[in-house]
């Protein structure tokens, strides 16, 4: 396996996030000079790093398994790692810089769900480019809609430092993701849609059926 990220330094003074890990390619305020301290965690004997299809160089596993590091200077585009055995390739990871925020994509964990009282469906919301990159970001307010025979059970976006409400039909992206939290009342068609200024709106439908017994 391959793991790839990058030190945040762009994190916001005071959230405890100062030198988090960021699993992206997006640093909000990329310099031409910015230097980004990589980490790649991997297992496999090798792991060499690209930027854009250019060798970073390679390095071996440490004795004691720890991250392997590079130092790079920031360049927007396409940053990968792969890891070999044996000089073949067992594993890569790739990110890539988002553009500018453009939509919201809303995915669900199952398809379907049941009225019963513990049954429920988490809906990830996630602001993207207009090719689908993640915002890593964005934390535009997102309002929650829902149709058909169901409600929205609670909101949430993992921010420790957040007091909005739990018990609401909208809430802040943290990282560029919030989440809504679905409950059945009856059997049909249940649409969730998501909006937010200046963002194109995401939608999706889940089914609702009889409890099994």
């Amino acid at each position: 396996m391959v793991h790839l990220v990058r030190e945040n330094r762009s994190a916001p003074p005071g959230t405890g996030e100062d030198w988090a890990l960021a699993h992206d390619w997006t640093p909000r305020n990329p310099g031409s000079n910015d230097q980004e301290n990589v980490s790649v965690f991997s297992n496999c004997q090798e792991v060499e790093l690209y930027l854009n299809g250019r060798s970073l160089g390679a390095k071996p596993k440490p004795a004691d398994v720890s991250a392997r590091t590079w130092t790079v200077p920031f360049e927007s585009g396409a940053i990968k790692a792969v890891g070999r055995n044996d000089g073949k390739e067992a594993a890569a990871e790739e990110l890539h810089t988002a553009g500018q925020p453009a939509k919201i994509v809303l995915t669900a964990d199952h398809p379907k769900l049941t009225s019963d009282w513990d049954d429920v469906a988490f809906i990830t919301a996630k602001i993207t480019d207009a090719k689908g990159e993640e915002i890593p970001w964005a934390d535009d307010l997102i309002t929650f809609k829902l149709d058909g025979p169901g409600k929205i059970f609670a909101v949430d976006n993992g921010d420790r430092l957040s007091h909005e409400s739990y018990q609401a039909s909208e809430r802040h992206a943290y990282r560029g993701e919030c989440l809504a939290i679905l409950h059945a009342t009856g059997r049909g068609a249940v649409t969730l849609s998501a909006t937010a200024a200046n963002l194109a709106p995401g939608q999706v439908k889940i089914t609702t059926v009889a409890a099994a017994r």
